[in-house]
Formats: C-alpha cells, sequence, structure tokens
C-alpha cells in the first residue's frame, strides 16, 4: 500500500501519544520523512479507503460494496482486536501513512484523541439536516460532541446487563420453594419469579443463588465484589456511582469529585461514591450479607461457562462470543438492577466509535462512510451485532420506574449514561480497580481507598502532555 501524506499538525500531536508508548524510532523517522520535500510534490487521490473495525467484516459488508461501486473506491476492511496493543499500532499506522481512514475506537477515546480527528465537515451535516441532540441518544453526545464539533459517531450502544445462567437460577427457585419455610416465602418467591428490580429485591435473592461447603463458596450467585477477576469491574462500579447520583468529575474537567459528598433532601452530606464502593465489595466481604464471591474464584466469564457463578455483568458483545464458543450453553439477559423509586434510572453504556483521523486524504469520504454506517445501515449492522439503536425514537418515553424485569429492550437508549474520564480513560478505569482492590485488602477504608484515587485521576485530569 502506497504511504500517504500526513500534515506537520498531525505528526506532532501523534509523535506524541507514541512516545509515551514506547514506539520504535524507526516509526518516528518515517513519519518525520513524510515531511518537508514531499510535502512540495503532487500526491494523487488514493483510491482505497481503508477501515478499521471490531466487527467481522459481514456486518458492514453490504454497505463496503455499495460504498465502493458508488464511489469507485476500494473499501479495505481490517479487524482488529482491541488489546493492549492496538492503540500503539493505529498510532504507527497513521504516523506512516498507511491508515485507517476510518478508525474504530471505544467511546471514551473520542476525547482523548480529538486533537488528531477530523470532525463532521459542516456540507455533510447540513445535507442530511443532522441535528444530533434530536437525531441520536444522549451518550452519542456526550462522547462525540465538544465545542459543537462531531468527531465520531456510533450506530449503536451497548449496555451493560445481567447475563444469567436459566438453569441454575431455576434450580435455586426450586430448591428456595422446597426448603424455605420463612414467612416471606411469597414475597421472595416473586422476586425470583419476576427477577429482581431494584438492588434491595436483588441482594434478597444472593443468599438462596449461593452454594456453600463450609466456608468455601462452591456456587457464586454473581460475580461482584473485586476487581481482578471481574473482567467490567470498573464499569459496574461506574454504573452504581451514578446510580447514587454521583458526581464525577467536574464541569471543567480538571478534578475528579466521585469522591465527594453532596447534600441530601434534608441538607446532610452523603457520600454517594463510597456508599457505591462499599456497596460493590460487600459481594466479597465474609463478615457481610451479600457475601458471595472472592479473589478464590476464576475470571467470572470462566466461572460463569463452568457453571460456578449464577450471574454476571456483561455487554453483548460477550454474549454473542459464548454462543458462539458454547452453542448448547443457555444464557438469559436482565436488565441492571436499580437503586429504586427515589433515583431515576440509569443504566451504563459502552460502545463503538467510528472516527476519521484528520490525516486521511479523504476525509470527506471517510465521513461519508461513518454517517451511512451510523445513520442509514444501522439497523443491519443492530441485528447484527445484537446491540441497541444509537438512535433516537419517537416511541421510546423514558421511565420513571421499572415495576419488573425483563430481556433487553431499545428503551434503554433514554437511560445509558456515560461519563468523560478526560484524556486518560483506561488509567481511571485502573483507578478504580485500584481502590477496589485497597478494600479488599483491607489496605484502606473506602473513603481512603477513593480519596487516594481521586487524587491521582485528577493528577491526570490535569496533564497537560503526553
Amino acid at each position: 500500500m502506497k504511504k500517504r501524506k500526513i500534515s506537520r499538525s498531525l505528526k506532532e500531536k501523534a509523535s506524541k501519544f507514541v512516545k509515551v508508548f514506547g514506539v520504535s524510532v524507526l516509526a518516528v523517522s518515517m513519519a518525520l520523512t513524510l515531511t518537508g520535500c514531499s510535502q512540495k510534490k503532487t500526491v494523487a487521490t488514493p483510491k482505497q479507503l481503508v477501515v478499521w473495525g471490531f466487527v467481522d467484516e459481514d456486518v458492514i459488508k453490504p454497505l463496503i460494496t455499495s460504498f465502493s461501486k458508488k464511489n469507485n473506491l476500494e473499501v479495505k476492511y481490517y479487524k482488529k482486536d482491541l488489546n493492549s496493543s492496538y492503540e500503539t499500532d493505529a498510532l504507527n499506522s497513521i504516523l506512516s501513512g498507511q491508515g485507517p481512514d476510518v478508525w474504530a475506537m471505544p467511546n471514551d477515546w473520542v476525547y482523548r484523541h480529538k486533537e488528531m480527528l477530523a470532525s463532521m465537515p459542516a456540507d455533510q451535516i447540513k445535507t442530511r439536516k443532522l441535528v444530533m441532540k434530536d437525531a441520536f441518544a444522549e451518550p452519542i453526545l456526550k462522547d462525540n460532541v465538544f465545542d459543537n464539533n462531531i468527531y465520531g459517531l456510533s450506530p449503536t450502544i451497548d449496555v451493560l446487563h445481567i447475563f444469567y445462567n436459566p438453569t441454575l437460577y431455576d434450580a435455586a427457585f426450586t430448591n428456595f420453594k422446597k426448603n424455605y419455610n420463612g414467612a416471606d416465602k411469597e414475597e421472595i418467591s416473586s422476586i425470583f419469579r419476576k427477577f429482581p428490580v431494584t438492588w434491595g429485591e436483588f441482594n434478597r435473592i444472593v443468599p438462596f443463588l449461593t452454594s456453600k461447603n463450609g466456608s468455601t463458596i462452591e456456587t457464586s450467585a454473581v460475580a461482584m465484589g473485586t476487581s481482578n477477576n471481574v473482567a467490567n469491574s470498573s464499569d459496574i462500579l461506574s454504573l452504581l456511582m451514578l446510580q447514587n447520583q454521583t458526581k464525577m468529575v467536574a464541569d471543567s474537567l480538571d478534578l475528579a469529585t466521585f469522591n465527594l459528598p453532596i447534600k441530601n433532601s434534608a441538607g446532610a452530606d452523603v457520600f454517594p461514591g463510597k456508599n457505591a464502593l462499599d456497596f460493590y465489595t460487600s459481594y466479597s466481604d465474609p463478615n457481610s450479607a451479600n457475601y458471595t464471591w472472592n479473589g478464590g474464584m476464576p475470571n467470572d466469564i470462566d466461572a460463569f461457562v463452568q457453571g460456578k457463578v449464577t450471574m454476571i455483568f456483561a455487554y453483548s458483545t460477550l454474549g454473542n462470543r459464548i454462543q458462539q464458543q458454547y452453542p448448547k450453553f443457555t444464557i438469559s439477559k436482565a436488565l441492571v438492577p436499580q437503586i429504586g423509586d427515589l433515583n431515576p434510572i440509569t443504566d451504563y453504556t459502552k460502545y463503538t466509535t467510528y472516527t476519521v483521523p484528520e490525516s486521511s486524504p479523504l476525509v470527506t469520504k471517510a465521513w461519508d462512510f461513518v454517517a451511512q454506517l451510523s445513520i442509514d445501515e444501522a439497523s443491519s449492522y443492530k441485528s447484527a451485532t445484537k446491540e441497541l439503536p444509537s438512535k433516537k425514537s419517537s416511541e421510546e418515553v423514558p421511565l420513571a420506574k421499572r415495576s419488573s424485569n425483563s430481556a433487553p429492550t431499545s428503551s434503554e437508549i433514554t437511560t445509558a449514561s456515560t461519563w468523560n474520564k478526560g484524556r486518560y480513560p483506561v488509567e481511571l478505569d485502573n483507578l478504580f480497580k485500584d481502590a477496589i482492590n485497597r478494600v479488599v485488602n483491607r489496605s484502606q477504608n473506602s473513603q481512603a481507598a477513593l480519596d487516594t484515587s481521586a487524587a491521582s485521576a485528577t493528577e491526570l485530569l490535569r496533564r497537560t502532555t503526553w
């Protein structure tokens, strides 16, 4: 593939990124070579649009075919894994002039990289009569629109759900009905039948979904309470904080505030972040009535497919992967529990955003591809990924509360939440995991653990250099 010319400004920005990741001198020198005398030459417009994504090519193959034909332009799609080297590989490729023209990234990376990204051209916004606040769900706006510029779009959003093993769940319910004779038997039976709607209801059935042999947990109710063996531990903690109405960061994005108090209706100070962390870690505390999980358990996904845990918190992509690898394994999905009537319904979202690096010589075509993927072809993408639509619908009305739990529906786009983690989203997620670890290991109490993580998070939010 021919190298593309990249601008000096882009080269300088990208160089700052790759130095952080220890990119080789060779890669940087290649980028430097692309500036200077090469800029004086006329460079032909490339005939190939390079797209990096995480989904199978079949998911967007119809768009690739139609787009190529309409634009007389080859679309080369590369399926990538979102692993520890993905970001570095992308930056190296951009520096060397190899693309991508369309760059898929996690939604919380857009703010991190927006200085390297081309915003959606004004003429495309005008032609499509695109009004973002009317067209897309709130997380799309929060994650991709800055200073009235659109830096990314997505055809779908994914929301954190409970995946549960119906065989284990039903067996526990049967055992409960057979052996439990408490006065609240019918009340708990009702929770089992409809699945827990609130966290209070959730905790009522946790003991009956937990099987122990002495002090050893043989079957856990839910993978929750630790960080090292719970894949989405930082997301679950974020969910709980947002449900508790924690203010995560200052509006100026230069101060972490998830450790600070807020005033309740009586004017007293409450610490919603601390309460969320206490609640999360209670599931790994042997002294808690919620105790059902610990650091000695396998990682949550392995434990789930091995029948050692009934419920895990996960996204649609995991469900798709499990069903491909274990086609006979039955999975049911449910909405995450809520705090109750006093707090608004809050779900937590994560998804893939499609962006266009400003170094691309095909910015207009690349943005046309992103817009078609996110708007025109969104329904086929949604059907393939089993995620939720990112576009608003007039039929979706936010609910004041949930009276029953059920399989997820598109109405969740009205309750999906996210928060801006600044330019170091991975590091902030790790700070949440560190806080969990310190509480579980009893090296700090929950408030001290959050204070420590908030101090480090603030330093990252205020960092002006890479």
